[in-house]
């Protein structure tokens, strides 16, 4: 039987009840809806830890994060720590790794970890720290640090910056694709797809989506947990859902290549 090719795709900060297949009334993630409908989905789903760096690490190596080491943010992947990277490439599987890392940085010194502080969240993540991911990489380790949503940089396999100037979803997309172009149809691939949104961007303190979002969402309906409650959300959920549909639509494009 014939490997298959797998591309795993990891948003940040998404509610689940964004998706049409959820409940959500606007018309925001129409191409997951239609994974939905062919596929999987879960009524009932669960994170091993609700931190990004520790969850992240848990997604790379089958392990809690208590194993990993990573249990909190701002602590590296150790780098003997095998990930599905490793195991795919041991069968012969080519691999890219495409958007925001968040396992590479360690931001302060422990008494038992004296000089290992090393922060890579605006620098190119060299590839000890990478988990294995050496073939294609287009990546920041924290790539809110390194770009805003219409301009900035990523770091490639050789870590040379690659500068951009377009909407951040986009860019991101468009490297996966070169990375799809590239793949011969003799090796099976794995490619690991991390956006950024909708993630806030954290020095503007809010959420940016495609121009037009705040116009195009405004008439969303409150999910239940914020009715009544104060803060910006009013202000920001039209963005917000701006950078879900934003990605929905690079979904598209990706399933493209295949047809």
């Amino acid at each position: 039987m014939d490997k298959p090719n797998i591309i795993f795709i990891l948003t940040d900060q998404q509610r689940f009840d964004t998706c049409g297949c959820y409940g959500q009334k606007l018309n925001i993630t129409p191409n997951l809806d239609n994974l939905a409908e062919k596929g999987v989905i879960f009524e009932y789903a669960f994170t091993n830890q609700p931190v990004c760096g520790p969850a992240r690490s848990i997604l790379q190596t089958g392990k809690y994060a208590t194993e990993t080491g990573c249990y909190r943010n701002g602590i590296a992947l150790p780098t003997e720590s095998k990930t599905i990277a490793h195991y795919l490439s041991e069968n012969g599987y080519n691999l890219a790794y495409v958007g925001k890392w968040h396992l590479a940085s360690t931001l302060w010194d422990s008494k038992e970890d004296i000089g290992l502080k090393k922060d890579y969240m605006k620098r190119a993540v060299p590839s000890e720290l990478r988990g294995g991911y050496n073939d294609f990489w287009r990546a920041a380790d924290l790539l809110e640090f390194t770009s805003h949503p219409f301009e900035g940089c990523i770091f490639d396999e050789n870590m040379n910056k690659l500068e951009f100037a377009e909407y951040r979803v986009d860019v991101i997309t468009n490297h996966a694709i070169d990375f799809l172009d590239l793949c011969s149809k003799k090796n099976p691939f794995f490619l690991y797809l991390s956006y950024l949104e909708p993630h806030q961007q954290n020095d503007l303190n809010r959420f940016v989506g495609p121009i037009g979002s705040r116009d195009k969402y405004r008439n969303f309906e409150v999910p239940g947990d914020l009715k009544g409650t104060d803060g910006d959300w009013n202000q920001n959920y039209p963005d917000y859902l701006g950078c879900c549909n934003s990605i929905d639509s690079n979904l598209n494009f990706t399933q493209n290549k295949f047809q």
